[in-house]
C-alpha cells in the first residue's frame, strides 16, 4: 500500500472535517455543514464516509481529505501530506530528499537568527537607538513578539559568532542569507548591520528571511536590506504577515493589500488583522495564488504619492484575468500618508477607509482628474486617454455608455468625439504592457459550468442500477445530448463502466453510499462524487417510478437544449452559405434544420 492510500486507510474525513468545522449528520452516511470556504447560512457542503469524500453544492468545490486540509491551511499536496502523515502515525517515503533538507536547515538558522536579533534588541545596550526607534514608531512588546522583530548590531561578526556557537556551519549561514562571503579572505561577514530587523515568515509561520531598515539617515546606505533569493525565500513567492493574516482574510472573505511592512504591523497591533504587504512590488503570479486560497476579494492601498501612474493600474492586471475582485483604498487627508500612520492616529479612520474602497473604474477616474485642469487642452486630452483606455476594458455596454456621458459632462466634450477616441484605442494598446501571465490568463477558454438538467439527469442515472440498464438497453440517452465536455466523459465513462460489469446495483435503494467505478479517471471521479452527492440529498426515499419520472423530464430538457444549438449552428452555416452564393448548400442546411422542428 503506498503512502497516500495508507494515510486515507487510518484517517476518516468525517474527524479531519471536523477538526475544522461543526457537521450533523445528512443521512447515507453523509454529514453536512457550513462551507468554510464561502459565505453561507443554509448548510450545502457534504461530507461523506462511505466514500471518504466532500463536496459544497455552493461554491462547487470537492474532494478528498487531502484537499480538504490543503484549502483550510493553505498547503501544498506535499505539506498537508506531511501533516496527516503525522495524524495517522505514517511515515513519509523521502521526497527530493538533499532540497527539502536545505529549506528545513534554512528555516532553522534563520529561527536561530531572528531569536538572536530579538534578544539584541531586548536586552543589548548598543541597541538603546533601535528600542527608542520601536518605541517612537508606537510598537508595544506584544507587537513586537508577534512580529518577532528585533535589531541587528553594528558589528560584523556578531550574529556570525551566535550562530557558530549554536553549530551552525558558514555553508549553512550562507545559504539562508544572513551572511555574505569576505571578498578579503576565507571567511564570513554579518549581511545586516545596525538595522531593525523584520523576519519574513511564509505562510506556514517559517521564516524564511528577513528586511532590515537602517536607523541612521546614511544616504549612502539603502533604507531598506533584504535576504537575498535562497531555497527558501524568494521575494516573488511571499507577502509580509500572510501567516497571521490568513485566518481572518477567509473570515472576512477579504485581503488587504498594503505595501510597507510597517504598515501590516501597525494594522495587527490595533486589531484589523486581514492585512498582508507586497512589499512595493505588483503582485506576483505566485502571490496571487497564495491569496486565492483564501479569497478573491481584494483591496489596495496605493502609496500616495504614486496614486494615478499607470504601473500601478498595470500592475493590478494580473490580478484581474485571475477573476479577482479589486478595490482600491484612499486614505483622507486627515489620515496621514500610509496606513501605519493612519491607524495610530486613529485606527476607526484605517477601517472606515478599507470599508469605503471603491472599484478600479472609479479611482481610475479620480485620478486621472488629480492635479490636471480639464480646462487645459493638454491636460483635457491626458485625462481622457487615462480614462478612455479604462472604459475600453468594460464589456458590459451599458456601463460603458455611463462612463463615457459622465466623462464627456466632466470634461465639457461632445460624447462623439469621446467615442472616436475611444474607437482608436485597440484592444492590443491595453494590453502591450500588460504583465504577460495576465495575457495568457484572459487567453484561456472558458468552459461553461454544467446546468441544472444535466446535473440531475446525471445523478438521477447514478442513483438506481435499474435506470442505467434501462438508459443503456434503450439507448434513452446519448452522449451528445451533453453540452458540457465534462458531462460528456463522464456519461461515456459510465457507460463503459456498466459495458465493463462494473457498475454496483441500486446503492441507494439499499441505504448504501454511491461509489465511483474504479476505471474513472480523476477528472470523471471528481464530477462523478458531486452527482452522487446530490443523488443522496435529492433523491433518498424516491420510488422508483417517480425517478423515472424525473428522469424522462430531464432527457427531455437536454433534448430540446440539443435541437437548440442545433438549429444555432445551421443557421450561422447558412448564413456564410447565402454570404458565398451557394446555392446548394443553403437548401442542403435548410433540410436539416426542417427537420429539427
Amino acid at each position: 500500500m503506498d503512502a497516500v492510500a495508507d494515510i486515507k486507510g487510518r484517517l476518516d474525513i468525517v474527524d479531519i472535517v471536523s477538526e475544522y468545522i461543526p457537521v450533523k449528520p445528512g443521512g447515507s452516511g453523509a454529514f453536512k455543514a457550513n462551507c468554510p470556504f464561502h459565505q453561507e447560512r443554509t448548510p450545502s457542503f457534504y461530507v461523506s464516509r462511505p466514500r471518504q469524500t466532500w463536496h459544497c453544492f455552493g461554491c462547487d468545490q470537492g474532494g478528498d481529505l487531502i484537499s480538504f486540509v490543503m484549502k483550510m491551511e493553505g498547503m501544498e499536496f506535499r505539506e498537508a501530506l506531511e501533516l496527516l502523515a503525522q495524524k495517522a502515525g505514517v511515515t513519509l517515503p523521502a521526497f527530493d530528499g538533499e532540497k527539502a533538507s536545505m529549506k528545513k536547515r534554512t528555516h532553522e538558522v534563520n529561527e536561530l537568527a531572528m531569536k538572536f536579533f530579538k534578544a539584541t534588541l531586548e536586552r543589548a545596550p548598543e541597541a538603546e537607538a533601535a528600542r527608542a526607534y520601536v518605541k517612537k514608531r508606537g510598537l508595544d512588546d506584544l507587537t513586537l513578539d508577534l512580529f518577532g522583530i528585533g535589531f541587528a548590531p553594528e558589528s560584523w561578526d556578531a550574529l556570525s559568532k551566535a550562530l557558530a556557537a549554536k553549530g551552525v556551519s558558514e555553508q549553512d549561514m550562507l545559504q539562508a542569507g544572513v551572511v555574505a562571503k569576505s571578498e578579503r579572505g576565507p571567511g564570513v561577514y554579518d549581511r545586516f548591520r545596525n538595522r531593525v530587523m523584520f523576519p519574513i515568515a511564509d505562510v506556514h509561520g517559517n521564516i524564511v528571511g528577513f528586511t532590515g531598515r537602517i536607523l541612521s539617515d546614511d544616504k549612502k546606505e539603502a533604507k531598506y536590506v533584504n535576504t537575498p533569493e535562497t531555497s527558501a525565500y524568494r521575494k516573488s513567492a511571499v507577502l509580509y504577515g500572510l501567516d497571521k493574516a490568513k485566518g481572518e482574510i477567509r473570515r472576512e472573505d477579504l485581503a488587504v493589500i498594503v505595501e510597507g511592512n510597517m504598515d501590516v504591523v501597525g494594522s495587527h497591533q490595533f486589531s484589523v488583522l486581514n492585512v498582508v504587504a507586497s512589499s512595493g512590488t505588483a503582485l506576483t503570479a505566485e502571490q496571487l495564488g497564495l491569496l486565492k486560497r483564501f479569497t478573491t476579494n481584494l483591496a489596495i492601498a496605493f502609496d500616495q504619492d504614486n496614486a494615478g501612474n499607470a504601473a500601478t493600474i498595470r500592475g493590478l492586471d494580473l490580478a484581474r484575468a485571475q477573476d479577482f475582485n479589486i478595490k482600491i483604498i484612499t486614505l483622507p487627508p486627515e489620515a496621514g500618508k500610509d496606513p501605519d500612520e493612519a491607524v495610530r492616529k486613529d485606527p476607526q479612520l484605517w477601517r472606515d477607509a478599507i470599508k469605503n474602497a471603491v472599484g478600479i473604474m472609479d479611482w481610475v477616474y479620480r485620478n486621472a482628474f488629480r492635479n490636471r485642469h480639464p480646462e487645459k487642452p493638454e491636460d483635457k486630452k491626458l485625462i481622457a486617454r487615462d480614462i478612455l483606455t479604462e472604459i475600453k476594458r468594460i464589456v458590459d455596454p451599458v456601463e460603458r455608455d455611463h462612463w463615457v456621458k459622465k466623462l464627456a459632462k466632466d470634461l465639457d466634450a461632445s460624447e462623439g468625439a469621446l467615442r472616436e477616441a475611444l474607437q482608436g484605442i485597440k484592444k492590443q494598446e491595453i494590453g502591450a504592457s500588460r504583465a504577460p501571465e495576465a495575457a495568457k490568463e484572459e487567453e484561456k477558454e472558458e468552459v461553461s459550468k454544467m446546468n441544472q438538467f444535466e446535473e440531475r439527469v446525471l445523478a438521477n442515472l447514478l442513483v438506481r442500477f435499474e435506470l442505467l440498464k434501462q438508459g443503456m438497453e434503450e439507448e434513452l440517452l446519448a452522449v451528445d445530448d451533453f453540452e458540457h465536455p465534462e458531462a460528456r466523459g463522464l456519461y461515456e465513462a459510465v457507460r463503459n463502466a456498466y459495458a465493463a460489469g462494473e457498475m454496483a446495483p441500486d446503492p441507494l435503494a439499499a441505504g448504501q453510499a454511491v461509489r465511483p467505478p474504479a476505471s474513472l479517471g480523476p477528472v470523471e471521479a471528481k464530477i462523478y462524487d458531486s452527482s452522487a452527492f446530490l443523488a443522496e440529498r435529492e433523491f433518498q426515499g424516491w420510488t422508483l417510478e417517480q425517478l423515472k419520472r424525473e428522469l424522462k423530464t430531464g432527457v427531455s430538457q437536454l433534448r430540446l437544449q440539443r435541437k437548440k444549438r442545433e438549429r444555432e449552428r445551421l443557421e450561422q452555416q447558412m448564413r456564410e452559405a447565402e454570404r458565398l452564393g451557394d446555392q446548394a448548400r443553403i437548401a442542403e442546411l435548410l433540410s436539416q434544420f426542417n427537420a429539427l422542428t
